[in-house]
């Protein structure tokens, strides 16, 4: 919780380095697939996330922009049903409860008025998510991820008319998130995108 508190003070209280700052709410659409599998068990993750957030702007020069965003986002919970082939203490089945808030910093060029195109860096904050793995004969067990932050690269286009912005980023993840489960894991999770939509409320020139 400490550091999401940090990360929002810092996003808020950031100051524009030659011109002022453009603020704008943001929502979209987030996909980035996933294998969760459970001994025996592979469930494919494919359903399309939502997120919410908000997202900044300011002008370092001419036709060069840094951005940056914090968003949170729904992602779906997955679930195994009941596990085949696994040994004594045989599991019964697992659920994945997957909660995230993501903070990226990207810089961008714009070779087109109101269209940019840049690169950045993305921090995937687990949010309390973790694993419970329910046995036939034993208590359940809780399994939470480790480490609870990734990173990841992006690709960024935006385009805007007026105050209402379109964004679209591609990212990939350095490495892919690990459970701190012997039976439990994610696969096949590293590559994603997102679309949203920004709203300019502070900052607007037109």
């Amino acid at each position: 919780m400490n550091k999401i508190v940090l990360i929002l003070t810092l996003f808020f209280l950031t100051e524009p380095l030659m011109s002022q700052i453009v603020i704008a709410p943001e929502a979209g659409i987030y996909h980035r697939p996933y294998l969760f599998k459970v001994i025996s068990n592979g469930v494919q993750q494919e359903k399309m996330d939502y997120y919410l957030g908000l997202m900044g702007e300011v002008r370092l020069m001419p036709k060069l922009y840094a951005q940056s965003r914090i968003n949170y986002v729904f992602r779906h919970n997955t679930e195994t049903g009941d596990v085949w082939w696994c040994f004594i203490p045989s599991i019964k089945d697992a659920k994945l409860t997957n909660k995230e808030m993501n903070l990226s910093v990207d810089i961008l060029y714009e070779p087109i008025k109101k269209s940019k195109i840049g690169i950045g860096l993305v921090m995937i904050h687990k949010l309390n998510s973790h694993v419970q793995e329910n046995f036939y004969n034993e208590p359940s067990v809780i399994k939470y991820f480790n480490p609870s932050i990734y990173y990841a690269a992006s690709v960024v286009i935006s385009h805007n008319w007026g105050r209402i912005g379109i964004s679209g980023r591609y990212i990939n993840l350095f490495k892919s998130e690990n459970i701190d489960s012997n039976d439990s894991r994610v696969m096949n999770d590293r590559s994603g995108f997102s679309v949203g939509l920004n709203y300019r409320l502070f900052g607007y020139k037109k």
